[in-house]
């Protein structure tokens, strides 16, 4: 039995004929590889030293190349915004002795702000000085009343335009960064996940 020669010399071009049938099969595959798993968490944290008795309350946006480097509740991230304040609230230092401003710290739940920066109902521009990106959050004002989990807004990354959607996080212990840090300063980092942004 002799094959045509037409559908042998054919073979060889079906894979292209699928590939332009589904087309950016392989560039969305190795786009979702390279950024499917990244995550940003606008952070309210603690910064605190072992030498001091004061320590202030400072809010972050932590952003993570893989969100499965942010789960153990230590995992450092790979990027992590300058230190924002509410300077409205006063944004003071807060005297008290070490180990009860690590008590009470980590006793912080996702509903207490204090002079952390209010992510709900304006938008916030965070910089990030090692790579030169900033991140814009436009938070619904009524988020934290929100289900955990639930839609909260929204974050844009200004480098590219991605755009994040944004859930209430629990307010869960997101990671303890020990001296040195990233401002060089000699006080601990520690954050609380308020809003997660994927």
């Amino acid at each position: 039995m002799k094959l045509s020669t037409l559908l042998i010399t054919s073979i060889p071009f079906i894979p292209s004929m699928i590939a332009a049938a589904i087309p950016d099969v392989v560039a969305h595959n190795e786009t979702l590889a390279k950024r499917g798993g990244e995550i940003n968490y606008l952070a309210n944290c603690q910064r605190f030293s072992n030498t001091s008795s004061d320590w202030y309350k400072a809010s972050y946006v932590a952003w993570y190349s893989n969100v499965d480097n942010s789960q153990s509740g230590n995992d450092r991230p790979t990027s992590l915004s300058n230190e924002y304040r509410d300077w409205a609230a006063g944004g003071k230092f807060i005297s008290s002795d070490t180990k009860s401003c690590r008590k009470e710290a980590y006793s912080l739940s996702a509903h207490y702000l204090g002079d952390h920066l209010h992510w709900e109902g304006q938008q916030h521009s965070a910089y990030f000085s090692d790579s030169g990106v900033s991140v814009q959050t436009h938070i619904a004002s009524d988020a934290q009343g929100r289900a955990n989990g639930a839609y909260a807004g929204w974050a844009q990354r200004t480098s590219d335009r991605r755009k994040f959607n944004c859930y209430k996080d629990t307010g869960r212990d997101l990671f303890v960064w020990p001296p040195p840090v990233p401002d060089g300063t000699n006080r601990f980092i520690m954050c609380q996940a308020i809003y997660y942004c994927i």
